[in-house]
Protein backbone atom coordinates (compact mmCIF):
# COMPACT_ATOMS: atom_id res chain seq x y z
CA UNK A 1 0.00 0.00 0.00
CA UNK A 2 1.20 3.93 -0.41
CA UNK A 3 0.84 5.47 2.80
CA UNK A 4 0.73 9.12 3.25
CA UNK A 5 1.52 10.90 6.87
CA UNK A 6 0.73 14.73 7.70
CA UNK A 7 2.71 15.29 10.62
CA UNK A 8 6.46 14.20 11.69
CA UNK A 9 6.22 14.06 15.54
CA UNK A 10 5.86 11.41 17.94
CA UNK A 11 2.70 10.06 16.42
CA UNK A 12 3.88 10.50 12.77
CA UNK A 13 7.28 8.94 13.46
CA UNK A 14 5.60 5.54 15.53
CA UNK A 15 3.24 5.03 12.86
CA UNK A 16 5.87 5.15 9.98
CA UNK A 17 8.21 3.25 11.52
CA UNK A 18 5.39 0.25 12.20
CA UNK A 19 4.36 0.42 8.16
CA UNK A 20 8.06 0.35 7.15
CA UNK A 21 8.36 -2.56 9.16
CA UNK A 22 5.12 -3.96 7.42
CA UNK A 23 7.08 -3.17 3.96
CA UNK A 24 4.64 -0.67 2.97
CA UNK A 25 5.97 2.48 0.83
CA UNK A 26 5.60 5.63 3.26
CA UNK A 27 5.53 8.90 2.57
CA UNK A 28 5.74 11.70 5.48
CA UNK A 29 4.99 15.56 5.09
CA UNK A 30 6.21 17.94 8.08
CA UNK A 31 7.12 21.12 8.08
CA UNK A 32 10.06 21.14 10.85
CA UNK A 33 13.37 20.01 9.82
CA UNK A 34 14.46 18.87 12.65
CA UNK A 35 11.60 16.26 12.65
CA UNK A 36 12.11 15.14 8.69
CA UNK A 37 15.74 14.81 9.63
CA UNK A 38 15.22 12.25 12.73
CA UNK A 39 13.07 10.56 10.26
CA UNK A 40 15.51 10.01 7.52
CA UNK A 41 18.13 8.87 9.66
CA UNK A 42 16.30 6.25 11.40
CA UNK A 43 13.43 5.28 8.92
CA UNK A 44 13.44 4.27 5.14
CA UNK A 45 11.00 6.57 3.80
CA UNK A 46 10.04 9.41 1.68
CA UNK A 47 10.46 12.87 3.04
CA UNK A 48 8.29 15.97 2.15
CA UNK A 49 8.81 19.15 3.80
CA UNK A 50 5.79 21.50 3.43
CA UNK A 51 2.78 22.51 4.68
CA UNK A 52 0.31 19.21 4.09
CA UNK A 53 -2.73 21.51 4.48
CA UNK A 54 -1.86 22.85 1.06
CA UNK A 55 -2.45 21.25 -2.57
CA UNK A 56 0.40 22.32 -4.33
CA UNK A 57 2.34 19.84 -1.31
CA UNK A 58 -0.52 17.10 -1.17
CA UNK A 59 0.19 16.43 -5.28
CA UNK A 60 3.86 16.62 -4.39
CA UNK A 61 3.39 13.66 -2.51
CA UNK A 62 1.33 12.04 -5.18
CA UNK A 63 -1.91 12.30 -3.20
CA UNK A 64 -3.88 10.50 -6.19
CA UNK A 65 -2.25 6.98 -5.90
CA UNK A 66 -2.38 6.71 -2.03
CA UNK A 67 -4.52 4.08 -0.60
CA UNK A 68 -4.65 5.99 2.56
CA UNK A 69 -3.73 9.07 4.13
CA UNK A 70 -3.04 9.86 7.73
CA UNK A 71 -3.38 13.54 9.01
CA UNK A 72 -1.53 13.59 12.58
CA UNK A 73 -0.34 16.93 12.53
CA UNK A 74 -0.69 18.87 16.26
CA UNK A 75 -3.98 20.74 14.81
CA UNK A 76 -7.59 19.03 14.51
CA UNK A 77 -8.59 21.99 12.18
CA UNK A 78 -5.44 21.51 9.60
CA UNK A 79 -5.88 17.42 9.91
CA UNK A 80 -9.52 17.86 8.76
CA UNK A 81 -8.56 20.00 6.22
CA UNK A 82 -6.01 17.81 4.67
CA UNK A 83 -8.30 15.24 4.47
CA UNK A 84 -10.88 16.87 3.02
CA UNK A 85 -8.31 18.25 0.21
CA UNK A 86 -6.77 15.07 0.07
CA UNK A 87 -9.92 12.90 -0.66
CA UNK A 88 -10.70 15.44 -3.42
CA UNK A 89 -7.17 15.28 -4.75
CA UNK A 90 -8.15 11.27 -5.28
CA UNK A 91 -6.85 9.76 -1.93
CA UNK A 92 -9.08 6.13 -1.29
CA UNK A 93 -9.13 6.53 2.67
CA UNK A 94 -8.43 8.73 5.37
CA UNK A 95 -8.11 8.85 9.06
CA UNK A 96 -7.44 11.85 11.21
CA UNK A 97 -6.19 12.88 14.85
CA UNK A 98 -9.13 15.06 16.11
CA UNK A 99 -8.80 15.57 20.14
CA UNK A 100 -11.74 17.70 20.50
CA UNK A 101 -14.75 15.54 20.44
CA UNK A 102 -16.91 18.31 19.23
CA UNK A 103 -15.69 17.99 15.76
CA UNK A 104 -16.11 14.24 15.54
CA UNK A 105 -19.76 13.92 15.98
CA UNK A 106 -23.07 14.86 14.24
CA UNK A 107 -23.55 18.51 14.09
CA UNK A 108 -27.41 19.62 12.79
CA UNK A 109 -27.67 22.89 11.04
CA UNK A 110 -30.14 25.12 11.90
CA UNK A 111 -33.50 24.88 8.98
CA UNK A 112 -34.46 27.73 7.31
CA UNK A 113 -38.04 27.19 8.63
CA UNK A 114 -39.86 25.63 11.47
CA UNK A 115 -40.81 22.85 9.22
CA UNK A 116 -37.67 22.77 6.83
CA UNK A 117 -35.95 19.54 6.80
CA UNK A 118 -32.69 20.27 8.68
CA UNK A 119 -29.09 19.23 7.19
CA UNK A 120 -26.92 16.71 9.02
CA UNK A 121 -23.40 17.26 8.62
CA UNK A 122 -21.85 13.75 9.65
CA UNK A 123 -17.79 13.21 9.72
CA UNK A 124 -17.39 11.60 6.54
CA UNK A 125 -19.02 14.58 4.43
CA UNK A 126 -15.72 16.43 5.60
CA UNK A 127 -13.89 13.74 3.92
CA UNK A 128 -12.76 12.42 7.33
CA UNK A 129 -13.38 8.38 7.02
CA UNK A 130 -11.77 7.53 10.67
CA UNK A 131 -11.34 9.73 13.79
CA UNK A 132 -8.62 9.04 16.03
CA UNK A 133 -8.22 10.28 19.61
CA UNK A 134 -5.12 9.17 21.51
CA UNK A 135 -5.81 10.71 24.71
CA UNK A 136 -9.29 8.84 24.68
CA UNK A 137 -7.49 5.57 23.32
CA UNK A 138 -5.11 5.84 26.25
CA UNK A 139 -8.27 7.09 28.78
CA UNK A 140 -10.45 3.41 27.28
CA UNK A 141 -6.90 1.55 27.78
CA UNK A 142 -6.70 2.78 31.94
CA UNK A 143 -10.15 2.09 32.23
CA UNK A 144 -10.17 -1.59 31.03
CA UNK A 145 -7.11 -2.70 33.11
CA UNK A 146 -8.56 -0.87 36.44
CA UNK A 147 -11.60 -2.90 35.40
CA UNK A 148 -10.07 -6.54 35.34
CA UNK A 149 -8.33 -8.37 37.73
CA UNK A 150 -4.95 -8.26 36.95
CA UNK A 151 -2.93 -5.49 35.78
CA UNK A 152 -1.81 -5.80 32.45
CA UNK A 153 -3.71 -5.01 28.68
CA UNK A 154 -6.45 -6.85 27.26
CA UNK A 155 -7.09 -7.21 23.15
CA UNK A 156 -10.59 -8.72 22.67
CA UNK A 157 -11.11 -10.31 18.96
CA UNK A 158 -14.35 -12.15 17.38
CA UNK A 159 -16.41 -9.82 18.69
CA UNK A 160 -15.34 -10.21 21.99
CA UNK A 161 -15.60 -13.40 22.59
CA UNK A 162 -11.67 -14.09 22.10
CA UNK A 163 -9.19 -12.55 24.17
CA UNK A 164 -5.76 -12.14 24.20
CA UNK A 165 -4.11 -11.03 27.46
CA UNK A 166 -0.31 -10.79 28.84
CA UNK A 167 0.16 -12.12 31.95
CA UNK A 168 3.54 -11.45 34.07
CA UNK A 169 5.07 -14.37 36.12
CA UNK A 170 4.91 -13.95 40.35
CA UNK A 171 6.21 -16.11 42.16
CA UNK A 172 8.36 -18.98 41.52
CA UNK A 173 5.94 -21.52 41.02
CA UNK A 174 6.48 -21.82 37.38
CA UNK A 175 9.82 -20.59 36.87
CA UNK A 176 12.43 -23.66 35.08
CA UNK A 177 9.07 -25.22 34.24
CA UNK A 178 8.90 -26.20 30.34
CA UNK A 179 5.65 -25.22 29.08
CA UNK A 180 4.33 -28.51 28.39
CA UNK A 181 4.57 -28.73 32.28
CA UNK A 182 1.96 -25.99 33.01
CA UNK A 183 -1.11 -27.32 33.82
CA UNK A 184 -3.64 -24.25 32.48
CA UNK A 185 -7.12 -25.22 33.98
CA UNK A 186 -8.96 -23.99 30.41
CA UNK A 187 -8.08 -24.18 27.03
CA UNK A 188 -5.46 -21.93 25.61
CA UNK A 189 -2.76 -20.87 23.13
CA UNK A 190 0.67 -19.10 24.39
CA UNK A 191 0.95 -16.83 21.32
CA UNK A 192 4.75 -15.33 22.41
CA UNK A 193 6.93 -15.06 25.37
CA UNK A 194 8.61 -11.94 26.62
CA UNK A 195 11.77 -12.24 28.05
CA UNK A 196 14.50 -9.78 28.77
CA UNK A 197 16.09 -9.43 25.83
CA UNK A 198 13.59 -10.34 22.90
CA UNK A 199 10.62 -12.55 22.35
CA UNK A 200 10.71 -15.98 22.62
CA UNK A 201 8.47 -17.98 20.22
CA UNK A 202 6.17 -20.35 22.01
CA UNK A 203 8.08 -23.96 21.80
CA UNK A 204 8.02 -27.50 23.80
CA UNK A 205 11.53 -26.82 25.16
CA UNK A 206 11.04 -23.70 26.25
CA UNK A 207 12.43 -23.07 29.82
CA UNK A 208 10.39 -20.41 32.03
CA UNK A 209 12.60 -17.65 33.63
CA UNK A 210 11.48 -15.63 36.74
CA UNK A 211 11.40 -12.17 34.62
CA UNK A 212 9.11 -13.33 32.00
CA UNK A 213 5.60 -12.68 30.69
CA UNK A 214 3.10 -14.66 28.66
CA UNK A 215 1.03 -13.41 25.45
CA UNK A 216 -2.34 -15.73 25.87
CA UNK A 217 -4.88 -16.29 23.57
CA UNK A 218 -8.29 -17.63 25.61
CA UNK A 219 -11.80 -17.56 25.72
CA UNK A 220 -13.28 -14.50 26.99
CA UNK A 221 -15.04 -16.75 30.03
CA UNK A 222 -11.84 -18.73 30.40
CA UNK A 223 -8.82 -15.48 30.88
CA UNK A 224 -9.48 -14.51 34.80
CA UNK A 225 -9.42 -18.48 35.56
CA UNK A 226 -5.90 -19.15 33.55
CA UNK A 227 -5.05 -15.96 34.80
CA UNK A 228 -4.72 -17.46 38.16
CA UNK A 229 -1.39 -19.98 37.22
CA UNK A 230 0.71 -16.47 37.10
CA UNK A 231 -0.56 -14.64 39.67
CA UNK A 232 -3.11 -13.90 41.78
CA UNK A 233 -6.12 -11.41 41.19
CA UNK A 234 -6.00 -8.40 42.70
CA UNK A 235 -9.23 -7.04 43.60
CA UNK A 236 -11.56 -4.41 41.54
CA UNK A 237 -10.52 -0.80 42.47
CA UNK A 238 -12.72 0.92 44.15
CA UNK A 239 -10.70 4.53 45.22
CA UNK A 240 -8.16 5.81 42.39
CA UNK A 241 -5.49 8.56 42.65
CA UNK A 242 -4.48 10.36 39.63
CA UNK A 243 -1.76 12.51 39.00
CA UNK A 244 -2.73 15.42 36.12
CA UNK A 245 -6.00 17.06 35.00
CA UNK A 246 -4.78 17.15 31.66
CA UNK A 247 -7.62 15.42 28.85
CA UNK A 248 -6.67 11.95 29.56
CA UNK A 249 -6.83 12.84 33.39
CA UNK A 250 -9.79 14.13 33.09
CA UNK A 251 -11.10 11.65 30.85
CA UNK A 252 -9.87 8.43 33.41
CA UNK A 253 -11.55 10.69 36.63
CA UNK A 254 -14.83 11.10 34.56
CA UNK A 255 -14.77 7.53 33.70
CA UNK A 256 -14.36 6.02 36.63
CA UNK A 257 -16.29 8.69 38.67
CA UNK A 258 -19.12 7.48 36.60
CA UNK A 259 -18.95 3.90 37.21
CA UNK A 260 -18.72 4.18 41.14
CA UNK A 261 -15.14 4.98 41.92
CA UNK A 262 -13.93 7.59 44.29
CA UNK A 263 -11.43 9.64 42.52
CA UNK A 264 -8.93 12.42 43.39
CA UNK A 265 -7.29 14.23 41.12
CA UNK A 266 -3.67 15.82 41.31
CA UNK A 267 -2.93 18.77 39.79
CA UNK A 268 -0.07 21.49 40.54
CA UNK A 269 -1.15 24.20 38.20
CA UNK A 270 -3.84 25.98 39.91
CA UNK A 271 -5.93 27.44 37.30
CA UNK A 272 -6.28 24.10 35.70
CA UNK A 273 -7.09 22.80 38.78
CA UNK A 274 -9.86 24.90 38.96
CA UNK A 275 -10.91 24.76 35.61
CA UNK A 276 -11.25 20.23 36.11
CA UNK A 277 -12.88 20.81 39.79
CA UNK A 278 -15.78 22.45 37.85
CA UNK A 279 -15.99 20.17 35.23
CA UNK A 280 -15.87 17.00 37.39
CA UNK A 281 -18.96 15.80 39.45
CA UNK A 282 -18.00 13.74 42.20
CA UNK A 283 -14.04 13.54 42.19
CA UNK A 284 -11.74 15.68 44.59
CA UNK A 285 -9.30 18.11 42.52
CA UNK A 286 -6.81 18.90 44.85
CA UNK A 287 -3.85 21.60 43.96
CA UNK A 288 -0.76 20.34 44.42
CA UNK A 289 2.47 18.80 43.92
CA UNK A 290 2.45 15.15 43.19
CA UNK A 291 6.43 14.78 43.86
CA UNK A 292 5.82 16.11 47.57
CA UNK A 293 5.67 13.27 49.63
CA UNK A 294 4.29 14.32 53.04
CA UNK A 295 1.92 16.30 50.66
CA UNK A 296 0.42 12.90 49.42
CA UNK A 297 0.90 11.15 52.69
CA UNK A 298 -1.75 14.02 53.74
CA UNK A 299 -4.07 13.59 51.20
CA UNK A 300 -4.35 9.89 52.01
CA UNK A 301 -3.13 8.61 48.45
CA UNK A 302 -1.34 5.29 50.13
CA UNK A 303 -4.52 3.83 50.77
CA UNK A 304 -5.78 4.43 47.41
CA UNK A 305 -6.27 0.79 45.33
CA UNK A 306 -4.37 2.21 42.12
CA UNK A 307 -2.30 5.08 40.77
CA UNK A 308 -2.16 6.66 37.41
CA UNK A 309 0.01 9.10 36.62
CA UNK A 310 -1.06 11.16 32.80
CA UNK A 311 1.11 14.64 32.96
CA UNK A 312 2.88 15.30 29.55
CA UNK A 313 6.03 14.53 31.42
CA UNK A 314 7.28 11.07 31.28
CA UNK A 315 10.07 11.42 33.55
CA UNK A 316 7.67 12.62 36.25
CA UNK A 317 5.03 10.12 35.69
CA UNK A 318 8.14 7.48 36.00
CA UNK A 319 9.03 8.93 38.87
CA UNK A 320 5.90 9.81 41.16
CA UNK A 321 4.38 6.37 40.44
CA UNK A 322 7.64 4.81 41.75
CA UNK A 323 6.94 7.36 45.10
CA UNK A 324 3.56 6.05 45.66
CA UNK A 325 4.49 2.51 45.05
CA UNK A 326 6.81 2.48 47.62
CA UNK A 327 4.16 3.94 49.97
CA UNK A 328 2.16 1.12 49.44
CA UNK A 329 -0.30 1.64 46.23
CA UNK A 330 -0.90 -1.85 45.01
CA UNK A 331 -1.35 -1.02 41.18
CA UNK A 332 0.66 2.05 39.30
CA UNK A 333 -0.28 2.78 36.06
CA UNK A 334 1.38 5.79 33.49
CA UNK A 335 1.13 7.35 30.17
CA UNK A 336 4.08 7.38 28.47
CA UNK A 337 4.42 9.83 25.55
CA UNK A 338 7.84 8.97 24.31
CA UNK A 339 7.56 5.02 23.44
CA UNK A 340 11.25 4.80 23.74
CA UNK A 341 10.92 4.96 27.45
CA UNK A 342 8.25 2.23 27.81
CA UNK A 343 11.50 -0.35 28.44
CA UNK A 344 12.70 1.68 31.25
CA UNK A 345 9.17 1.85 32.60
CA UNK A 346 9.05 -1.73 32.88
CA UNK A 347 12.16 -2.17 34.18
CA UNK A 348 11.74 -0.14 37.35
CA UNK A 349 8.48 -1.77 38.34
CA UNK A 350 5.75 -0.04 36.77
CA UNK A 351 3.04 -2.22 36.35
CA UNK A 352 1.45 -0.78 33.15
CA UNK A 353 2.41 1.92 30.64
CA UNK A 354 0.23 2.79 28.35
CA UNK A 355 1.74 5.19 25.35
CA UNK A 356 -0.75 6.88 23.03
CA UNK A 357 1.02 7.10 19.81
CA UNK A 358 1.38 3.04 19.91
CA UNK A 359 -2.53 2.81 20.57
CA UNK A 360 -3.05 5.45 17.79
CA UNK A 361 -0.88 2.93 15.70
CA UNK A 362 -2.98 0.18 17.09
CA UNK A 363 -6.14 2.04 16.39
CA UNK A 364 -4.95 2.19 12.55
CA UNK A 365 -2.91 -1.19 12.01
CA UNK A 366 -6.36 -3.06 10.22
CA UNK A 367 -6.42 -0.29 8.06
CA UNK A 368 -3.23 -0.89 6.19
CA UNK A 369 -3.93 -5.07 6.32
CA UNK A 370 -5.26 -6.78 3.47
CA UNK A 371 -6.48 -10.15 2.86
CA UNK A 372 -9.71 -10.01 4.90
CA UNK A 373 -8.42 -9.27 7.80
CA UNK A 374 -11.03 -7.31 10.00
CA UNK A 375 -9.47 -6.55 13.13
CA UNK A 376 -5.74 -5.91 14.39
CA UNK A 377 -4.01 -5.06 17.48
CA UNK A 378 -0.26 -4.27 18.30
CA UNK A 379 1.40 -6.34 20.99
CA UNK A 380 4.61 -5.37 22.74
CA UNK A 381 4.90 -2.12 21.29
CA UNK A 382 5.22 -2.44 17.69
CA UNK A 383 7.04 -5.91 18.01
CA UNK A 384 3.67 -8.13 17.49
CA UNK A 385 0.49 -7.60 15.74
CA UNK A 386 -2.76 -9.96 16.18
CA UNK A 387 -5.09 -10.15 13.20
CA UNK A 388 -8.49 -11.77 12.82
CA UNK A 389 -8.84 -12.83 9.45
CA UNK A 390 -11.82 -14.21 7.31
CA UNK A 391 -11.20 -16.80 4.97
CA UNK A 392 -12.27 -16.36 1.45
CA UNK A 393 -12.93 -19.66 -0.51
CA UNK A 394 -10.80 -18.89 -2.72
CA UNK A 395 -7.72 -18.04 0.15
CA UNK A 396 -5.18 -20.26 -0.26
CA UNK A 397 -5.15 -21.70 3.80
CA UNK A 398 -8.68 -22.43 2.95
CA UNK A 399 -8.81 -26.23 3.09
CA UNK A 400 -6.00 -26.72 4.82
CA UNK A 401 -4.92 -27.56 8.35
CA UNK A 402 -4.21 -24.59 10.24
CA UNK A 403 -0.88 -27.14 11.57
CA UNK A 404 -0.46 -27.33 7.75
CA UNK A 405 -1.56 -24.35 6.46
CA UNK A 406 2.25 -22.76 6.05
CA UNK A 407 2.19 -20.22 8.33
CA UNK A 408 5.89 -18.46 9.20
CA UNK A 409 7.19 -20.37 11.75
CA UNK A 410 7.14 -16.87 14.24
CA UNK A 411 3.74 -16.78 14.24
CA UNK A 412 1.20 -18.61 15.73
CA UNK A 413 -2.73 -19.45 15.33
CA UNK A 414 -4.46 -18.53 18.54
CA UNK A 415 -8.25 -19.32 17.96
CA UNK A 416 -10.21 -20.20 14.92
CA UNK A 417 -14.15 -19.34 15.20
CA UNK A 418 -16.68 -21.06 13.07
CA UNK A 419 -20.34 -20.18 13.34
CA UNK A 420 -19.60 -18.45 16.94
CA UNK A 421 -18.18 -21.62 18.47
CA UNK A 422 -14.56 -21.34 19.31
CA UNK A 423 -12.07 -23.43 18.96
CA UNK A 424 -8.81 -23.01 20.75
CA UNK A 425 -6.29 -24.61 20.23
CA UNK A 426 -6.92 -24.09 16.36
CA UNK A 427 -4.21 -26.40 15.05
CA UNK A 428 -5.64 -29.96 13.93
CA UNK A 429 -8.80 -27.70 12.08
CA UNK A 430 -9.63 -27.54 8.82
CA UNK A 431 -9.95 -24.09 7.72
CA UNK A 432 -13.46 -23.47 5.58
CA UNK A 433 -14.85 -20.51 4.17
CA UNK A 434 -16.19 -17.58 6.34
CA UNK A 435 -14.00 -19.00 9.26
CA UNK A 436 -11.99 -16.29 11.12
CA UNK A 437 -8.78 -17.26 12.03
CA UNK A 438 -6.71 -14.96 14.81
CA UNK A 439 -3.02 -15.09 14.34
CA UNK A 440 -0.66 -13.39 16.33
CA UNK A 441 2.94 -12.91 14.56
CA UNK A 442 5.77 -10.34 14.64
CA UNK A 443 5.23 -7.47 12.42
CA UNK A 444 7.98 -8.18 10.04
CA UNK A 445 6.55 -11.39 8.83
CA UNK A 446 2.94 -10.26 8.99
CA UNK A 447 3.32 -10.20 5.27
CA UNK A 448 4.19 -13.63 4.52
CA UNK A 449 0.56 -14.53 6.87
CA UNK A 450 -1.80 -11.69 5.30
CA UNK A 451 -0.94 -14.06 1.62
CA UNK A 452 -2.38 -17.21 3.09
CA UNK A 453 -5.76 -15.56 3.13
CA UNK A 454 -5.66 -13.88 -0.37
Amino acid sequence: MYIIIAGGGVVGFNIASLLTEEAHEVTVIETSEPALETIRRQLDVKTIRGNAATPRVLKDAEVGRADLILAVTNSDEANMVISFMAKELGAARTAARVRNPDYSGYFQAPAKSPTAPRKIVRPKSMGVDVFINPEVEAAKEVMSILSSFYSTPVEHFAGGLVQIREFKIEGAALVDKKLPEIDFPRPCVVAAIVRVGGLITPGPDVVIQAADSFHLVAHRDDMDELGKVFSPPKRPVKNVAILGGGRVGFLVAEGLAGRGVKVKVIEKDAELARQVAIKLNGPVVLHGDGTDREFLLEQGVPTADAFVATTDSDELNILVALLVKNLGVPRSLIIINKPEYLPLAEAVGIDVAASPSLLTADQIAHFVLSGGAISAALLEGKQLEAVEFVVSPTAHIAGKKVADAGLPKEAVAGALVRNGRIIIPPGDETVKPDDHLIVVSPVTVINDVEKLFK
